[in-house]
């Protein structure tokens, strides 16, 4: 399943569309150079099909050295949820879909124990720095 995003805008106020993609990889990762030697990985994903009932395949991309090992490794059939800034690019009068992965979480990476509870600490942290007041139960019932 693929839920488009917000826009987002680079540095250079350029818009940038994002998205979510949760579901099973259909063609196995792999790791790629570009021309000018970085590495790279890719896999391929089933995003959505059209009205006529063809499918509209996704290309999950990472230049990122944390990603590339995991994206590489990717299996057919593989559950991962990812998100990222997704492009739309022509070559040879075909179109074509890539997301750039900011984010990729696949269904045997959960975190072990210690790693969880450090994500929540780090989150708990940040929620006491955003100056959001904690919401209890006797405020009542929320006005939305």
């Amino acid at each position: 399943m693929y839920i488009k995003g917000i826009t987002d805008y680079n540095r250079n106020g350029e818009p940038r569309e994002t998205g979510l993609f949760a579901g099973l990889i259909a063609q196995d990762g792999e790791l790629r150079t570009t021309q000018s030697g970085k590495a790279y990985a890719s896999a391929s994903v089933r995003a959505f099909n059209r009205k006529d009932g063809t499918a509209v395949f996704m290309t999950l991309k990472t230049f990122s050295e944390h990603l590339t090992g995991l994206v590489a490794n990717l299996r057919k059939g593989d559950r991962v949820l990812a998100c990222g800034t997704v492009e739309i690019r022509t070559y040879s009068g075909k179109q074509y879909t890539d997301m750039l992965l900011d984010f990729l979480l696949t269904s045997d990476a959960a975190p072990a124990p210690a790693a969880a509870a450090a994500n929540r600490s780090a989150l708990e942290a940040r929620m006491e720095q955003s100056g959001f007041a904690e919401i209890g139960e006797e405020d009542g019932e929320l006005p939305f």
